[in-house]
This record gives structure tokens, C-alpha cells and sequence, in this order.
């Protein structure tokens, strides 16, 4: 599913964007302006109908798609129809670089952030298919260890999902150490596999990283932004993040943590359901023998 691309610079560039800067012939234009004016009212033309109502021709339209980084012309119209859906289920009236202002009150803040994080998790999850999840879940059951790599504030969302896999008795390593990412890539078992966390999929040393996973065939799954980038195109099983956030104006990452932190959640749960009663059991067992000696007055709470 390819809505946009990123650019040298690591900028997101919606589709519709590129196809209204691209230059294009005159006759290739004619396509684009009726592409950009008609959207949704494509859906059920055919190559050939829409070719007529332009004054164009199929070979034309094929050219248009490979300008745009399409293998063809059917490629380029899911994406453009796929990145119209997105748009029109992303409108929301807080702004996720900033969705507060100085005049805000407390609770009016507290409503604004559940809000955006509601929304980002919602965003996210239709972004997910039974596919890639499918994909990720099964990467890891044949995995002895997963190799995390990541950068910044992204490390720590990572650190509850490496705690709970432990839980279950999955092997999870977090590479931090700059410099040393490289080598731990490069030293990654055969039968491990990786995953990454990258919101613009354009960070330089993470690049290299998935570049080394590739050569010595770890296989890589990675969590990203919307889009075709290099991380991604390196990456055996792709999970999408909403996509909101500016790279660098903003407040905080609020909407792409949670869209992260559910992500993981997804994927730890998946896992977990794998072999559903061992792990429930396990899970109980453990808490009872090293946590005994936890209480509470709360009925709630009380086991």
C-alpha cells in the first residue's frame, strides 16, 4: 500500500502533492488535472475510459505511473484512491504538532490529548491488514531472538514491549550504543530476526543498519510512516503509523507514541495468542512466586 513518498531530506510527500509538482508533458497533464479535479469518481473507470475522456492514450497513462515510481497504471490508481481514504479518515479538528494552545485550560488539555491519542490509534488501525500482521506474527514464531533498532524517544517506547515479551519468554534485544549498531547487526544470529522503528524511515544510521540485516538475510520488520522509503523498501513485513506529525514542529511525539506503543501491543498480543494457555499460565505462576508480596484492601483488585 504506497500513498506517498519521502524525499532526500527525509520531508513526507503526499502523492497528490508530487503529482501536481511533477512536470509532466502537456498530454500527461490533462490526466493529472482530471485525476486531481474528478478523485473519487475514478474508482470504477477503466484505463481505457478514462484515456478517452482525456484525449490521451493507455500508453500515456502507463508513462504518468512510472514517472510517479509506479510499476503501472492500476499501482498508481489504488495508491491515489488508498491516499484519498486516508486524508478523508485523518480530518480532525486538533492539530497533532499542536493540539493545545497557551489559552487552554487543564481539563481542556487532558480532553485534547485522549483525543488525539483516540485517534491516532484508531488511525493506525486501519492502516493494519490481516496480512502484514500475519507476516510480523509469523517472522517472530521462527525467530530464536528479535533485535530492536531504533532512535531517540522511540528506544523507550520499545523497552515496555521488550518487558513483556520477556514475560513469555521471548528474547528480545534493544541496540542503543551508537556505532555499535552496526556490529549488532552484523552479528545477528541467523535465526534471529529484527525489528525497526522509524517514523520517516530516512535515518541515516538506521538505514545502514537494515542494509546489513539485508546482506546477511535477518529478516526485518519494520513500524514507519506512510509511504515508500528506504527502511521500507529494505523490509521483509511493513506495519504503518498514522501519519500526522511534522518531523520537527511540534509540542511533543504524542500521536506517534501511541500509534507505536498500540502497534506493539498488537504484535506482543499476537504472539502471546500463539500458544494462548502456556503463556496465561506461565504469566500467573511467575507473578505469584516472585511477586507474593503485593496486596490490596480494593475488591477490584484483590485475587
Amino acid at each position: 500500500m504506497l500513498f506517498h513518498i519521502v524525499d532526500r531530506e527525509g520531508i513526507t510527500i503526499l502523492l497528490q502533492e508530487r503529482m501536481e509538482t511533477h512536470p509532466f508533458t502537456n498530454s500527461e497533464q490533462q490526466v493529472i488535472d482530471y485525476l486531481l479535479a474528478q478523485q473519487r469518481n475514478i474508482k470504477n473507470q477503466t484505463t481505457a475510459e478514462i484515456a478517452e475522456v482525456t484525449y490521451s492514450s493507455k500508453s500515456t497513462l502507463v508513462r504518468i505511473a512510472k514517472k510517479l515510481n509506479y510499476p503501472g497504471w492500476m499501482a498508481l490508481k489504488e495508491a491515489y484512491l488508498n491516499e484519498l481514504d486516508y486524508l478523508e479518515k485523518s480530518i480532525s479538528c486538533i492539530d497533532a504538532n499542536y493540539p493545545f494552545s497557551k489559552r487552554d485550560s487543564l481539563m481542556s488539555i487532558a480532553n485534547k490529548i485522549a483525543q488525539l491519542e483516540i485517534e491516532s490509534i484508531e488511525d493506525t488501525l486501519s492502516l493494519v491488514t490481516h496480512d502484514d500482521l500475519r507476516k510480523v506474527v509469523d517472522i517472530i514464531a521462527k525467530s530464536s531472538s528479535i533485535h530492536i533498532f531504533a532512535a531517540s524517544n522511540n528506544l523507550l517506547v520499545a523497552q515496555e514491549f521488550s518487558h513483556q515479551m520477556s514475560r513469555i519468554q521471548k528474547d528480545v534485544h534493544i541496540h542503543s550504543l551508537q556505532g555499535e549498531i552496526w556490529f549488532n547487526a552484523y552479528l545477528a544470529k541467523p535465526d534471529s530476526c529484527a525489528l525497526m522503528i522509524t517514523y520517516s524511515g530516512e535515518t541515516g544510521s538506521l538505514n545502514r543498519v537494515a542494509e546489513i540485516l539485508a546482506e546477511q538475510e535477518i529478516p526485518l520488520i519494520t513500524i514507519t510512516s506512510l509511504g515508500e522509503n528506504s527502511t521500507a523498501r529494505l523490509s521483509e513485513a511493513i506495519l504503518r503509523l498514522c501519519t500526522r506529525e511534522k518531523l520537527y514542529s511540534k509540542i511533543s511525539t504524542y500521536s506517534t507514541d501511541a500509534a507505536i506503543n498500540y502497534l506493539l501491543n498488537v504484535i506482543y498480543s499476537c504472539v502471546f495468542a500463539l500458544d494462548y494457555d502456556k503463556n496465561v499460565a506461565l504469566k500467573i505462576a511467575a507473578s505469584r512466586r516472585i511477586e507474593n508480596d503485593r496486596c490490596s484492601d480494593s475488591d477490584i483488585l484483590r485475587e
